[in-house]
């Protein structure tokens, strides 16, 4: 009797140590995607994505790692449950290997950029057939846009890039690889700055397409058991946090316009 006495002691203490209830860990994808997510401190910024993921991650009972990864081989990782969360914009055919959340973590506007010495204007999607397309793998267009981009390859007139960086590279290059590239407005216009570049790109008015993004759960995932009952919880966090003062310093921090509650 004492010594079962002395287990249930046992129990107990390591239950309010903490000892007996190690965190799950979470692995989220990571990846170069200015402003919303930096895999390295870039000016001590870690991204505002980022930033709002860990001010609600840090709430829940779990522990979190970021892996960076191509886009490509996160959504690889999210079917196979290697990964456990990635921030996505809404696409049916997703909903085969991820839960979505309903509340956005941002909303970001889809547009195009091009050489400020090519003097190049954009007013709609039939302005860019005519100029060489600089793709950058895995990033999601819109259907529209996918059409133009299948019809420039068989052409030959499509350029890849697997980082923003080199997109940027390889627009300015000499010769040029291409002369219109996609992508978020907001990631364009940050990332020319901080390549201290952005008198030689032009980020074009137009915007083809405003995108909100959501987390969402790998369906495959090991370590989130009840998966939607997790992202109720998220997303109330994230709710909560856009109605408050942090949520505006923060996108007033990264350049952003607040989501309106």
């Amino acid at each position: 009797m004492k010594r079962c006495k002395f287990a249930v002691y046992i129990i107990i203490f390591f239950q309010l140590t903490g000892v007996a209830t190690a965190k799950e860990t979470l692995f989220i994808n990571d990846l170069k995607w200015p402003p919303f997510f930096f895999p390295n401190l870039e000016r001590g910024n870690i991204g505002f994505g980022k930033e709002i993921m860990n001010y609600c991650l840090n709430q829940s009972q779990f522990s979190f790692k970021y892996k960076t990864l191509p886009i490509k081989r996160t959504h690889v990782y999210m079917q196979s449950g290697e990964l456990d969360i990635s921030v996505y914009s809404y696409k049916k055919e997703r909903e085969s290997f991820v839960f979505y959340g309903k509340e956005p973590i941002f909303i970001s506007n889809y547009g195009f950029a091009s050489k400020t010495g090519d003097n190049i204007e954009i007013k709609n999607l039939e302005d860019i057939k005519k100029y060489q397309f600089g793709h950058l793998d895995g990033l999601a267009h819109t259907k529209a846009l996918m059409e133009i981009i299948k019809e420039k390859e068989k052409l030959n007139q499509v350029s890849k890039g697997y980082d923003i960086d080199s997109m940027f590279g390889q627009l300015l290059a000499t010769p040029q690889r291409f002369q219109i590239m996609a992508n978020s407005i907001e990631t364009l216009l940050w990332r020319a700055k901080q390549l201290n570049i952005h008198k030689d790109i032009k980020v074009h008015d137009f915007i083809l397409k405003q995108k909100p993004y959501f987390i969402t759960i790998s369906k495959t995932s090991k370590n989130i058991k009840n998966p939607k009952e997790f992202l109720t919880k998220i997303d109330s966090c994230i709710k909560k946090l856009k109605s408050s003062q942090d949520y505006l310093l923060l996108t007033k921090k990264y350049g952003l316009t607040p989501i309106k509650q």
